[in-house]
């Protein structure tokens, strides 16, 4: 009896110990993690390695006549709301589709007087009230909801960004439209309220302003989508020193699917309560879109920093779910052995008292 009692406690011990040695494993996974949980840039630049997609052998230059099939297209119903808004605007009877971005851009830019910024935190529909109504919004709002109101409108669009800080979340994104009546894609500054161009009356793409900037076209020009609206610098030299600081490091967003985004179960139960849980909860579900990172030699060991600390966030993740599994496997176990040991020793007593 001695012996089985010995037996039960060494027993109980090493589950004890394993299951406080799982613990420690899965502190130090989260631990391995602090120094992206410090700000909102690092969470941005964790969930942007997350996201990232592999697409060397397809470029940007693609049409919506042949996009990539990795590209996560809208394909779900349009929100009914956001078709009214077209239709309020009129932008089916305007003459082409610039002039249906100019028309989004002065309604999001002008309702109201004052553009106050600042990250809003709810679905599509909130953020296009709290924009329209209260002037309301960062850059990734007004792009949401610019491109819900062009998806409604039949209008081809997706975004790009850039950033200053290794692809991290201190940087810019921007909404570009195909313009079906031209057959080439033009760029939207809609946020700091600026379109592009070399000569008068024909907007740049995306592509284009890069390569403008890039060799330091003296044709290059910015003008306002609405003249009426603030625009992002007083100072016109600090938005091509803005725009310029930015150059090494741009990325696409991989997927325009906005509603199908909007309408994910995850993405409503945490949208207004944390944006950073809202797009977990996207990615989760499989409805966020994916990065895909415009590498050059400029910046090719951020991209690569961005690809290891993908590596680890999958490492991590896997290692931590066996950790918490082991911790629950080995306390269960501990419990039972304690369980069991303390039926052996109470059998005596009982024995006794029937005697």
């Amino acid at each position: 009896m001695l012996v089985d009692r010995g037996q039960s406690s060494g027993l109980a011990l090493r589950w004890r110990r394993g299951a406080w040695l799982s613990l420690a494993v899965l502190v130090l996974c989260v631990l391995s993690l602090a120094p992206y949980l410090t700000s909102s840039t690092e969470l941005v630049r964790m969930r942007n390695a997350l996201v990232l997609i592999d697409e060397s052998s397809t470029g940007f230059d693609w049409t919506p006549l042949n996009v990539p099939p990795s590209y996560v297209q809208e394909r779900g119903p349009v929100d009914p709301f956001f078709v009214d808004v077209a239709a309020r605007l009129g932008l089916a009877a305007l003459p082409d589709d610039w002039e249906r971005a100019l028309a989004i851009s002065r309604h999001l830019l002008g309702s109201s007087p004052v553009l106050q910024g600042g990250a809003i935190k709810l679905d599509l529909r909130g953020t296009y009230r709290r924009i329209v109504r209260s002037g309301q919004g960062y850059c990734g709002d007004f792009v949401d909801v610019f491109m819900a109101i062009a998806l409604a409108a039949g209008m081809p669009v997706r975004s790009w960004a850039f950033s200053f800080d290794g692809f991290g979340g201190d940087g810019h994104i921007w909404p570009e439209i195909w313009n079906r009546q031209l057959g080439r894609w033009q760029l939207v500054g809609i946020f700091n309220n600026y379109y592009f161009f070399e000569t008068p009356g024909v907007p740049l793409s995306a592509l284009e302003f890069r390569q403008a900037m890039l060799s330091d076209s003296p044709r290059l020009k910015l003008a306002p989508l609405d003249p009426g609206a603030r625009v992002g610098w007083s100072i016109e030299e600090e938005a091509w020193r803005y725009y310029r600081r930015g150059l090494p490091e741009w990325y696409m967003w991989w997927g325009n699917n906005v509603f199908t985004y909007d309408r994910a179960l995850l993405v409503r139960t945490f949208s207004g309560v944390s944006r950073s849980l809202e797009q977990l909860g996207g990615i989760a579900q499989g409805v966020f879109p994916p990065v895909k990172l415009m590498v050059t030699e400029a910046n090719r060991h951020q991209a690569n920093a961005m690809w290891r600390l993908r590596m680890h966030l999958f490492v991590v993740v896997w290692v931590a779910s066996l950790a918490t599994l082991a911790t629950l496997f080995c306390s269960v176990a501990a419990v039972r052995v304690r369980r069991r040991q303390h039926f052996v020793l109470s059998r005596p007593s009982a024995v006794q008292d029937g005697q």
